[in-house]
């Protein structure tokens, strides 16, 4: 399985869970799905200079492990030769809830993409939050904020949510929690969101579309 502890640098997926708090009884859980950090790409003159020479070592220092240099005098770490590192990505899916616990708030900290549910409006009031176990578009773009997430898929909508101007509705309210931080859509089934190597950078899109 991807998610084997036993894989060591074979390991390619990082799966974890956290509760949720939805009804009294029923039990909800988010997960967070975070790839092994991807191999960044070897200074060439940097290894040599350090004593290691276009080998098998190069292998391992691209997955973080230091190795000795090739005379046996010293060790090299993947710090000193290491170039384009790049960020794991991190995708995030939360089910039903009123509520993040602290614990589940943290594993969605700098996810690329975050399915939050949007069954309510904000015009319905904290009470029935808590009566329904539902959230609502608003506080959903607010977590998404408050947590750095780059994307916020919104799911789950009220039964009443059909048609383009409703749905324009709960999206503006979403935008409202969210001012602006990460880019928001509906979800629907089947779904694909390609995230790039490396994650999103919607700033270091901007500012190169500026230039």
């Amino acid at each position: 399985l991807p998610n084997d502890t036993n894989l060591g640098t074979d390991r390619r997926l990082h799966i974890k869970a956290a509760e949720l708090d939805h009804l009294s009884g029923v039990q909800t859980f988010g997960y967070v799905v975070e790839e092994q950090p991807p191999p960044g790409t070897i200074d060439k003159d940097k290894a040599v200079a350090l004593g290691v020479k276009p080998s098998k070592k190069y292998g391992l220092l691209k997955c973080g492990i230091s190795v000795p240099n090739d005379d046996g005098t010293g060790e090299v770490h993947p710090s000193q030769v290491l170039c384009n590192v790049f960020r794991p990505r991190k995708f995030s899916l939360l089910a039903d809830h009123r509520r993040v616990p602290p614990p589940m708030a943290r594993l969605c900290t700098n996810s690329d993409v975050v399915v939050h549910e949007a069954t309510l409006s904000r015009k319905d009031g904290v009470d029935r939050i808590k009566t329904r176990g539902h959230q609502n578009a608003f506080n959903a773009g607010r977590f998404a904020q408050m947590l750095g997430c780059k994307v916020l898929a919104l799911n789950h909508f009220g039964g009443l949510a059909f048609g383009k101007s409703l749905m324009t509705d709960i999206l503006s309210e979403a935008r409202d929690g969210n001012r602006g931080a990460s880019q928001i859509m509906a979800a629907y089934d089947f779904m694909e969101i390609g995230v790039p190597r490396g994650g999103f950078n919607f700033d270091k899109k901007e500012s190169s579309d500026s230039q």
